[in-house]
């Protein structure tokens, strides 16, 4: 880690110095933290996202997710105590429900011709608007109309997930 920096502050009565890291630095080190927290370490996670139809396990933080994702805040403020959430859409796959939770947590969205559609529809039902029309966009341009089936459907429907809470994630 680099070394601290001194500032002159007057943020406290009685304090004339500060150390402050960088704070891109500062941020990015915790995402990494907390981004090998839910790949290494679901026991320091405090929620697991469910896709029933793929039977996918997802370990991750309420707080990381409702920062960047509508829907999940507004599923975690509504359900304070909910350390389980399944979904049993059709319009969400394992691998574009795993590239936006990588993206959340490392900013690096990684989309290709034959994943495009499934981040899409992730992106639509998180209410991650950004994201979905990035996609769209691309979906939309010479470089992925040909590569992209025409028959793959697009997400336009209203989602209402079927959550659950459960006392213990362990349980």
């Amino acid at each position: 880690l680099a070394a601290l920096i001194v500032e002159k502050t007057t943020d406290y009565p009685s304090a004339e110095y500060s150390l402050v890291e960088d704070v891109a630095l500062h941020f990015t080190c915790l995402m990494d933290r907390l981004n090998e927290q839910r790949l290494f370490q679901p026991d320091l996670c405090d929620v697991d996202i469910v896709l029933v139809q793929h039977k996918s396990i997802f370990p991750a933080h309420k707080g990381v997710l409702a920062a960047y994702s509508q829907f999940f805040h507004s599923l975690f403020t509504q359900n304070k105590q909910l350390q389980r959430v399944e979904l049993s859409l059709e319009a969400l796959t394992s691998q574009g429900l795993q590239q936006i939770l990588n993206f959340i947590y490392t900013s690096k969205l990684l989309v290709n011709s034959c994943n495009v559609q499934d981040v899409l529809n992730a992106a639509a039902v998180l209410q991650m608007n950004n994201i979905a029309s990035s996609c769209q966009d691309l979906l939309d341009t010479r470089s992925l109309r040909g590569e992209v089936e025409e028959s793959l459907p697009r997400f336009t429907g209203t989602i209402q997930p079927r959550c659950c809470k459960m006392p213990s994630r362990h349980e």
